[in-house]
């Protein structure tokens, strides 16, 4: 597929608005949204604190009912598992006993993309391999590049112009005309290994293809398990929620602040799509930032009540052991560098959620899936 760009803070502060405000149009607003978010880089969340039986009161938490999810693991599953082995050791090889481009074939090509008048590095890339009707450098729905490929001979350069889709996720290249020059290097057939004995033993930890499907079958069943595990967790945390009587809104005070924890938190991911984090939690949550915030806080009240409930706590036991487990599953050095990474109340706080919901599923009926 087209290469997407990964898109890297390089806002600057330097058309700020001075003390006392001044009018913005919508785009005017646009850029201060995104010179606010450049500010944010560095800054930390701040807890809101709110006295949570002031604000919501709790419904039904316990006794409820939820549909459980299958961790069944079929043999078809197994078997996709398999094809994604061969995938993975997939080679391409050169056909020279012809040099023109037919559909459906497999090609290695570069291709350069010219926007403004300057090759953008973010859109070309080199000796990649392309199956001719899959569609991997279409950006314009109007545009079908893999056609225009066909015909074209090994060595030939094809030129292809066409127009970002204006909704593009790339807001930087939304709209904008440009020139793809697709350079044919080699016309290849794929190579698909069959996966044997032989190859288990060579590319595998295991020595035989029953053992490797074994394994297969173990991963398999342990990753349905922890789906069906949050799954659980979210279908009672939804009733719950459906259950829960806001007594009064939240402060407006706690609601800014609230936004601005979002905006921290959102701020790598937003810019990885090419968005603003207020458009990016309008598009994938429904609802605008502020809506989200009051709804974040609404959740964390809900959480605060529950915690009291049913007398949830995190002991430095259970703190130690996760720090442990970062140590020793996820590469991290000793606790100071988990620690410089993570802050302990963040730790807790998830542990505490954890350790919740275990308590609150022990008193829930999980019917079985089908």
């Amino acid at each position: 597929m087209i290469k997407r760009k990964i898109f890297i803070a390089t806002a600057l502060l330097a058309s700020m608005c001075m003390v006392g405000g001044c009018a913005t149009s919508k785009s005017g607003e646009k850029a201060a949204e995104a010179t606010t978010e450049a500010a944010l880089a560095t800054e930390q969340t701040t807890p809101v604190e709110l006295n949570a039986s002031e604000y919501v009161k709790l419904g039904q938490y316990e006794g409820l009912t939820i549909k459980g999810s299958s961790t069944k693991v079929t043999e078809q599953e197994i078997e996709d598992k398999i094809d994604e082995l061969a995938d993975e050791y997939t080679d391409y090889k050169e056909i020279t006993s012809r040099d023109t481009v037919q559909k459906e074939d497999y090609l290695n090509i570069d291709y350069a993309t010219t926007i403004d008048g300057k090759e953008n590095e973010d859109y070309s890339d080199s000796s990649i391999d392309i199956h001719l009707g899959e569609g991997n450098l279409n950006v314009d729905d109007d545009v079908d590049i893999d056609e225009k490929l066909v015909g074209s001979k090994v060595g030939q350069e094809v030129e292809v112009e066409f127009t970002f889709p204006e909704s593009y996720e790339d807001t930087s290249v939304a709209g904008k005309k440009c020139q793809m020059t697709v350079t044919i290097n080699a016309i290849e057939k794929e190579v698909v290994p069959e996966i044997t004995d032989s190859f288990i033993k060579k590319n595998t930890d295991c020595s035989t293809l029953k053992e490797y499907k074994q394994q297969v079958r173990k991963d398999l069943i342990s990753d349905k398990k922890t789906e069906a595990q949050q799954n659980n967790e979210d279908a009672l945390w939804t009733k719950i929620m459906e259950n829960v009587t806001q007594i009064k809104e939240f402060p407006e005070d706690a609601v800014k602040q609230e936004v601005k924890n979002v905006k921290i938190e959102n701020k790598e991911m937003a810019e990885y799509f090419g968005m603003s984090v207020s458009d990016f939690i309008e598009q994938y949550n429904d609802m605008s930032i502020e809506e989200y915030a009051k709804d974040s806080l609404k959740r964390q009240c809900v959480q605060d009540l529950l915690v009291e409930a049913k007398n949830v706590t995190v002991t430095d036991e259970e703190l130690n052991k996760e720090i442990q487990y970062y140590i020793d599953e996820l590469g991290y050095k000793d606790k100071k560098d988990v620690l410089d990474t993570m802050p302990e109340e963040e730790i807790r706080s998830e542990l505490l959620y954890t350790n919740l919901m275990t308590a609150l599923l022990k008193d829930t009926k999980i019917q079985k899936a089908e």
